[in-house]
């Protein structure tokens, strides 16, 4: 999990934010790693022995014995000495330790682990098949990427809804679901879709009689461009059935 002397630095800065007992440590540590690395008291406590042995940390001994540790004045300038190490590895261990993952997030992770070890302690499995579920990861992965790369929708500030009245929205969700993907980031629900584009973006939502539609962008003049991109290709895949657009602001 970390390379040489990196943990010593993640419980120095640790100590930095606030004294601590090595227990506490342990669990801050756990919650930056969002409950998917935990390390154990045969690892810290030997690294709060060795922060002690250096004089960057020093040791509060409460009721019942149990050990307090804080940082000393030679213990911040060793962070500082190592500042731009130090500033790498928060980034990569996150920005505080308050607060979990998304619950649907961790449970689908949970699902992933649980049905890979299941599977792994029974026969051992074919190469062939290996590869495909190393695919499958992988591909997952690189989706995952890409979603939490986009740009947040709520960054834009203009927003215009028109509901249309229409039999056929599930068959237009679909339509600019598949027409756009091979152009421009979609993401498709069951009867949805969010398209988004240079201009801002777009969501679909087919109801039972209805098609809501939502565009969003950083100014009046893009959402009309927006608006008249979206409408174009409403009616294009309207063939005989007439639409009508009512847009209102949101």
């Amino acid at each position: 999990m970390f390379d040489y002397g990196e943990l010593r630095l993640l419980v120095l800065t640790m100590l930095a934010d606030q004294p601590s007992h090595g227990y506490e440590i342990i669990k801050q540590i756990k919650e930056r790693f969002g409950g998917n690395y935990k390390p154990s008291p045969g690892v810290i406590y030997p690294t709060l022995t060795w922060l002690y042995d250096k004089n960057y940390a020093v040791i509060d001994t409460e009721g019942g014995g149990r050990k307090q540790y804080s940082i000393t004045s030679e213990g911040k300038a060793f962070l500082k000495a190592n500042e731009a190490q130090v500033k790498l590895l928060m980034s990569r261990v996150g920005p505080s330790g308050k607060g979990r993952p998304p619950a649907q997030i961790v449970n689908a992770m949970d699902h992933l682990k649980f049905a890979l070890s299941l599977r792994m302690k029974r026969e051992p499995l074919a190469e062939s098949t290996l590869d495909k579920i190393a695919g499958v990861i992988d591909a997952a992965a690189d989706e995952v990427e890409e979603l939490m790369n986009e740009r947040p929708v709520a960054d834009t500030n203009v927003k215009s809804v028109a509901v249309v009245e229409t039999p056929n929205a599930e068959r237009f969700v679909r339509r600019l679901s598949s027409h756009f993907q091979h152009k421009t980031p979609v993401t498709a629900g069951e009867n949805s879709v969010q398209i988004r584009m240079s201009r801002g973006a777009c969501f679909l939502e087919a109801g039972e009689h209805e098609l809501r539609v939502t565009v969003m962008s950083p100014d009046v003049k893009q959402m009309g461009e927006l608006q008249e991109i979206i409408v174009r290709h409403l009616e294009d895949a309207a063939v005989r059935e007439e639409l009508r657009f009512d847009w209102q602001s949101a």
